[in-house]
């Protein structure tokens, strides 16, 4: 656990991706999710990792004119990931994955992050951010209720043989 005196909410680098970070991300995302969706079965989780976020995955999201990852680094580790995705059919702008690894939370690394987000997302025309929560991720969802999201349907999602409830957002943003 980092001490609350650390320098980890001054130092930290938020960074385009590259694909020498694809290892790295396939660690935040299995870390994050082991100690955040302890309600799905870990081997749903690493199921979904697999179907997901193989490297084969991570490549084509790479290409993917649409999808905008960032890396989080501190000390040369990278400490958390977020994936945008422009989405032109629904004319919408998602913030489609958000994880910062435990230990590293409550730094304001997730703020940063999301104001990223709203940069990248005015920077392309969009008037609002939307977002998707499993319902049973309460600490998530409150914490993106506080920064101004309005959660307006609600959808199934799989990860393995697992199905829960995903909350559907989005935050109006100044463009």
């Amino acid at each position: 656990m980092i001490k609350p005196d650390s320098e980890v909410g001054k130092n930290f680098l938020i960074r385009p991706w590259s694909k020498k970070d694809f290892l790295s991300v396939r660690s935040i995302l299995i870390e994050t999710w082991l100690v955040t969706y302890n309600f799905i079965p870990e081997v749903d989780l690493r199921i979904h990792l697999e179907n997901f976020y193989s490297i084969k995955k991570l490549n084509e999201l790479f290409k993917n004119e649409n999808t905008h990852c960032f890396c989080v680094e501190f000390e040369n580790n990278i400490i958390g990931w977020m994936k945008l995705f422009d989405n032109k059919v629904e004319n919408r702008f998602y913030v489609s994955s958000l994880y910062v690894l435990p230990d590293y939370q409550g730094y304001g690394i997730g703020k940063k992050l999301m104001s990223l987000a709203e940069e990248k997302a005015v920077e392309l025309n969009h008037s609002e951010i939307w977002i998707g929560v499993m319902e049973q991720n309460i600490n998530t969802l409150n914490w993106y209720r506080k920064l101004g999201f309005n959660f307006v349907t609600a959808e199934p999602f799989r990860m393995g043989s697992s199905e829960v409830v995903h909350l559907i957002g989005f935050k109006s943003i100044k463009s």
